[in-house]
């Protein structure tokens, strides 16, 4: 099932890929890091043996042709020069190495790798999740004291058959040494909705320790009715069979061996009793619920990621805000009723607000929309919160929509 996570570096000088002593020299020079040994192998390439802060890894280093396909997902902007040069160069740096254990870690260590390698470069072709990021982008990831969105190991593909049906699957999840993931018989108006269902799903089985094997119920979100969604993985040859209508997704779009082997559709569990028969509904059951507004669960390790990088970078926003024209909005936790505190933990509800004023440690802000959880307070309400309380935050230039995650745009 585990695939091996290849990404392929796009350099702004060919010669730097071409001639092994400079990455390895630069290598030596990093602090986080370690360089053991290199050999060349005749079939391989070359091997070169490091550690990332204690965690050893085996690249296997070759250069390679460059033809970057219609379908690799453009994951950041591009400057008009960076894209006329990606679009000329035609030779790449392949660093191919496994994931064993944290795969979010082990993501962010290939990324460190790669900068610590060529400090300066155009793009990285990242080939299991079918993605090109940007150069900036690596180097800003590789330096950060927080690991990138756990959706950057994975990414969605939507496939339509030009008369409105969509089959959605995962490309990424099998170097994490998992399944990838579907949903047949969507459509162009709520595709974008079931986007975000696989991507949950998959947030889950990647923060999963003892692991998500198919058949097993997992909780995803709730409707404003209150209905849950409750999702598992069925293999795609069973789940075929409650899909006698597809026309995307069958047998015959599945003889190229990456869509035959550990894929599996999304269903669900109406109700907790059917998970152990294994009765499964089609996801086309919970239309209406999807279609008003759906919470989506974020677990409390992704809010908590999410809060660090938003704070780590809150200089950028302040650097945003400064500019005469620009706006944002921040994401804060606020503590919910008491009432519905669980086991006595204060819980938060994370709602968006409109910046009016920021200050060196706190921010004045106007909720946007009405609390579910939290009855003292109301949209139009305007407040003053701590920095630390902010859990993310999107500034808005006449150029951008700038996240922490993206904040490299600042600098054109």
């Amino acid at each position: 099932m585990r695939e091996p996570s290849n990404m392929i570096v796009i350099p702004k000088n060919i010669k730097e890929i071409d001639d092994p002593a400079f990455f390895l020299e630069n290598i030596k020079k990093s602090e986080t890091v370690s360089l053991f040994n290199s050999y060349m192998d005749e079939q391989r390439g070359l091997i070169v043996n490091i550690q990332v802060e204690g965690a050893p890894y085996q690249l296997t280093v070759k250069p390679t042709m460059l033809d970057i396909p219609d379908f690799i997902r453009r994951m950041h902007y591009f400057s008009k020069d960076e894209a006329k040069r990606i679009k000329k160069a035609n030779e790449g740096l392949s660093v191919c190495m496994d994931f064993e254990g944290d795969n979010a870690k082990c993501f962010y260590d290939q990324l460190r790798i790669i900068d610590a390698m060529f400090p300066d470069i155009l793009a990285v072709m990242d080939c299991p999740a079918e993605k090109l990021l940007s150069g900036r982008w690596v180097s800003l990831a590789a330096k950060s004291k927080t690991m990138p969105a756990p959706r950057y190991l994975f990414t969605v593909q939507a496939v339509g058959d030009g008369e409105g049906e969509v089959w959605l699957h995962s490309h990424g999840l099998k170097r994490c040494g998992m399944f990838e993931l579907e949903i047949l018989c969507s459509d162009a108006k709520i595709y974008n909705t079931h986007y975000n269902v696989i991507e949950t799903f998959a947030y889950r089985m990647l923060e999963s320790k003892e692991g998500i094997t198919p058949g097993q119920a997992v909780f995803l979100g709730q409707g404003g009715n209150g209905q849950y969604l409750v999702c598992t993985a069925v293999d795609w040859r069973e789940a075929l069979k409650y899909y006698p209508e597809a026309t995307m997704g069958t047998e015959e779009d599945r003889d190229d061996g990456f869509h035959s082997e550990d894929m599996c559709v999304l269903m669900a569990y109406d109700n907790p009793d059917r998970e152990a028969k294994r009765e499964y509904t089609k996801i086309q059951e919970y239309r209406d619920m999807l279609e008003h507004n759906p919470m989506f669960m974020i677990s409390t390790p992704e809010t908590e990621r999410m809060r660090r990088l938003a704070i780590e970078r809150v200089s950028f926003l302040k650097k945003g805000l400064a500019k005469k024209g620009n706006s944002a909005i921040v994401k804060i936790g606020v503590t919910v009723d008491e009432e519905y505190r669980k086991d006595g933990e204060p819980g938060r509800e994370h709602m968006w607000f409109e910046v009016k004023k920021i200050n060196e440690d706190s921010i004045e802000a106007e909720l946007t929309n009405d609390p579910y959880y939290v009855s003292s307070i109301k949209k139009g309400d305007v407040a003053t919160y701590p920095i630390d309380m902010i859990t993310d935050w999107i500034l808005f230039t006449k150029e951008y929509r700038i996240t922490p995650d993206d904040v490299y745009l600042l600098d054109n």
